[in-house]
């Protein structure tokens, strides 16, 4: 059964899996996307604290060099859109759900919080 975490598509008779996830960096309020060819991560974001944007690196494959290329557009609050090329040819354009995405949340929780607790007193 396919893990509803991640994509994943297929390349040149490898798997390609892309996955979100949120990471501790701006509170919590930005998230890593990454591809992996065959259980290896080539490409990650890293959590780069931009609406849209794009990533390129550079793998080896099978003896030979490659290039992936993702690029992402606005995220909702669980999914992320994207596209990835390899070597120029389009892969694979979908959205990928965000893992942790609930972590986003905290600040809201805090600041609310904060306004009940100060129209209380």
């Amino acid at each position: 059964m396919p893990d509803p975490s991640e994509c994943r598509v297929s390349w040149n008779g490898a798997d390609v899996a892309i996955t979100a996830r949120t990471i501790p960096r701006w509170a919590w309020n930005t998230a890593s996307i990454d591809v992996a060819v065959n259980g290896r991560n080539i490409l990650r974001t890293g959590g780069v604290f931009r609406f849209t944007g794009k990533h390129i690196e550079h793998f080896d494959f099978r003896g030979s060099s490659h290039v992936c290329e993702i690029a992402w557009g606005m995220a909702s609050l669980r999914y992320f859109p994207f596209s990835v090329n390899i070597d120029g040819l389009p892969i694979v354009k979908s959205r990928v759900p965000i893992q942790n995405w609930w972590y986003a949340l905290w600040p809201w929780v805090v600041v609310v919080a904060f306004l009940v607790w100060r129209h209380t007193t």
